[in-house]
């Protein structure tokens, strides 16, 4: 059960998410924030420091429990093949779900780094989140003989291209409006990457 703070917190989150995907990062302010939330700026100000900060929770938040759903799933996927079909497919359901956050995040990002003095450990957190996925990915299918086997350096590098390469593809899709064209996008990336790896 929550205690008061957590459901403040909670309520002011839920508000700001609103408003930054309405009116944008930039032109939201605290004072909107607090207002949606029915407090006042000093009660914000409790427990956050700025609209960058919140605007960080929600992103985590997000991220925290989309991650949990992703392993769940991945660990229901029999094959590599399937589990990399997963990792990508959810993914690209998440990206439609969270696509009016998203739009924010890819296009205010920049000011929010500059807000913060360049702080940006929460999409570092997630990177790397994401880079142990693929790589465990990665190993299972060079475990159960479906790829051909990768010396460390090149696994860890081909999770990092993987992961660059489909957060650029989901970003400038958002960013161009082409949004219902990602699934298409991500399959052809996954075949390539099937096609290289296979033994």
């Amino acid at each position: 059960m929550l205690n008061k703070d957590e459901i403040i917190k909670a309520k002011i989150l839920e508000g700001a998410n609103k408003l930054f995907q309405r009116y944008g990062l930039n032109k939201t302010t605290m004072e909107d924030i607090a207002k949606d939330a029915g407090k006042g700026k000093s009660t914000l100000y409790y427990y956050f420091k700025s609209k960058e900060e919140i605007f960080q929770a929600i992103i985590s938040r997000e991220k925290d429990d989309f991650f949990l759903m992703l392993q769940g799933e991945i660990a229901k996927s029999p094959t590599a093949w399937e589990k990399f079909k997963t990792f990508y497919l959810k993914r690209f359901e998440m990206m439609k779900k969270m696509a009016n956050l998203y739009t924010v995040l890819v296009s205010e990002t920049r000011e929010a780094m500059f807000a913060t003095g360049g702080d940006c450990h929460w999409r570092k957190k997630y990177d790397e989140k994401e880079i142990v996925i693929l790589k465990s990915i990665l190993e299972y299918g060079m475990i159960s003989g479906e790829f051909r086997i990768l010396s460390d350096s090149e696994l860890n590098r081909l999770a990092f291209v993987l992961t660059s390469a489909q957060r650029s593809i989901e970003f400038d899709l958002i960013m161009y409006d082409k949004l219902d064209e990602m699934h298409d996008y991500l399959q052809l990336l996954m075949q390539l990457v099937m096609n290289g790896l296979k033994k």
